[in-house]
């Protein structure tokens, strides 16, 4: 058995949403540096971004939903409806105020969070030791702050909220993609993206001239993610509701299907929170860097989750259900096909699209992001780390489909060591690599431990399931990676022939780049056609059946 029709429907419907928010993150990105530029301002802007924004990193990769949803099943099938709707109002009115907790805590100690990631800039230079020392002495008041210390504080504690917002906006879009409803959860993101964008250009346009300042503009750009989680939360909302579905605020400790999520949410959580701490670490590692590093790293990985997020992400979203039914069945044979179906799917895209960002990473980033006071040497950095990022893309989108399998088998221990796993190694490679290759360094050792993640999943998922589809997996990526290889020659070439590689200013870059990549993605699918590459041929009768049903639609005429 392998993953249906349907199931690819939902995948589908899932991952044309999240093409259109990635797009939009993109526009907003753009807007974002354009007023930002690279440098101290928008350093630290992305610093204080990172935290809050990781949440809703830790929603995406399912750990919260790969709880829940099993949990509401199990209540449904056991209690009725009734008994399933009063588990989740009391489960997310728990989640809530632990979550308003949180943010309480973390706003009271920003400046030690925040501190610890600008440990670079307290004594730059200095060993690991005394740049310790000299924060304590920052926080004892018996030191100067370094420049902008305030302001990260500052930004952070007006974004912090935004880690409730979207919290209790995936534990909805999980009771929504429950019931079949997934475009909606899907889209929210797109309208976070508006928001951003709408706040921040209405408040330059409408706001004194002083908000166009790259420093005074940080604190719009923070005010306009708050905005946006406010607005994502306040769509699902209605749709929500129409389930007969409610919050009920409080600590349901006592309740026996809160106990059983967040019994089941504590592997995962320990695991998701190992990658908040890297974070840190890291940000703190790269503060050693020149200013900007922080911008470049936070944009190149940015791009990396635009791959990751257009397919592998949303076959993430939709397979842990049928996953789960498999697994509950016994149904093992079934469960390695459609973990091989979606793993070969995911590759499918992964592959090619790393191949693209790495050949066309200056022409891509420049038609995106080069604008106001980011400039084409803020590029040029950019596109120099953004090949190390696209190195580790495969790998992580490999995971994230794998580690549903692991949740949908319900061992939730395992993605845990992964992550502990590769926190273990990232750090000691980023020191290392920082050192010799810059930022470029950074990007090189996320992806090599992405690889050593993927390598204990993997080995886990063969100790439960007794055997992988080895032989199918990699005979796809084997194919798809010799069809990438020839389509980044392709484009090569042509990017010479075309200038694509010199900044033309946006319309010219994009009517150069654009046509280059509809042409270089059209002859990777060739290939794999002509070789009869499975994947290929059922998205080329899938494209034959959309232009056949157009061409053959009566016109309205009367």
């Amino acid at each position: 058995m392998s993953l249906g029709s349907g199931l690819y429907r939902s995948a589908g419907l899932v991952g044309l949403w999240t093409l259109v928010s990635r797009l939009s993150g993109m526009l907003q990105q753009r807007v974002l540096v354009h007023f930002l530029g690279q440098g101290l301002a928008s350093d630290l802007f992305f610093v204080a971004y990172r935290l809050p924004n990781l949440l809703r990193r830790f929603a995406a990769e399912g750990t919260m939903t790969a709880a829940f949803l099993p949990t509401i099943s199990e209540v449904e099938a056991a209690e009725g409806e009734d008994g399933a709707r009063d588990m989740v109002a009391r489960f997310l009115g728990t989640l809530g105020l632990l979550l308003l907790l949180l943010c309480i805590l973390a706003m009271v100690g920003m400046g030690l969070i925040m501190g610890v990631q600008m440990l670079g800039r307290i004594a730059p230079g200095a060993p690991l030791g005394e740049q310790f020392g000299a924060l304590g002495q920052v926080l004892a008041g018996t030191r100067p702050a370094p420049e902008g210390l305030a302001r990260t504080v500052l930004l952070g504690r007006i974004m912090f909220p935004y880690l409730a917002l979207v919290s209790l906006t995936a534990g909805l879009s999980a009771v929504l993609n429950l019931k079949g409803r997934f475009g909606l959860p899907a889209s929210v993101s797109t309208f976070f993206n508006v928001t951003v964008m709408a706040v921040v250009l209405g408040g330059v346009l409408l706001g004194p001239p002083g908000w166009r300042e790259p420093m005074q503009a940080t604190v719009l750009c923070a005010l306009a993610v708050l905005a946006g989680g406010l607005v994502q939360l306040g769509l699902l909302w209605p749709s929500f509701r129409s389930l007969g579905n409610r919050i009920s605020w409080g600590f349901h400790f006592g309740n026996a299907g809160v106990k059983r999520i967040l019994r089941r949410m504590v592997p995962g959580l320990l695991g998701t929170g190992i990658h908040p701490i890297n974070v840190v670490v890291s940000t703190a590692i790269a503060s050693q860097l020149p200013a900007g590093a922080q911008t470049v790293l936070y944009q190149s990985n940015l791009m990396g989750e635009l791959v990751l997020g257009l397919f592998s992400a949303s076959l993430a979203t939709v397979s842990l259900p049928a996953m789960s039914r498999l697994a509950d069945e016994g149904d093992l044979e079934g469960l390695r096909g459609s973990l091989a179906s979606a793993l070969r799917a995911t590759a499918l895209m992964a592959i090619p699209a790393s191949v693209g960002l790495a050949v066309l990473a200056r022409p891509i980033l420049a038609l995106i992001f080069q604008s106001g006071r980011y400039g084409e040497a803020a590029v040029a950095w950019t596109a120099a780390t953004l090949p190390y990022q696209a190195l580790g893309l495969l790998f992580v989108a490999t995971s994230r489909i794998s580690v549903q399998a692991l949740y949908a088998l319900k061992d939730y221990r395992g993605p845990a060591l992964a992550a502990l796993l590769g926190f273990g190694l990232n750090l000691p490679l980023s020191w290392i690599l920082m050192h010799r290759l810059g930022t470029s360094g950074i990007a090189l050792a996320n992806s090599l431990a992405s690889i050593a993640g993927l390598a204990f999943v993997a080995w886990r998922l063969h100790r439960r399931l007794g055997q992988l589809p080895l032989g199918s997996v990699g005979r796809g990526w084997g194919a798809f990676s010799l069809g990438a290889a020839c389509m980044g020659a392709l484009a090569w070439g042509l990017g010479l022939g075309v200038d694509v590689f010199t900044f033309h200013g946006p319309g010219g870059t994009a009517l150069r780049l654009l046509p280059l990549i509809a042409v270089s993605g059209g002859f990777y699918f060739l290939l794999l056609r002509m070789v009869r590459v499975p994947e290929a041929g059922a998205l080329w009768a899938a494209l034959a059946g959309k232009l056949r049903a157009i061409f053959r639609r009566p016109s309205g005429g009367g």
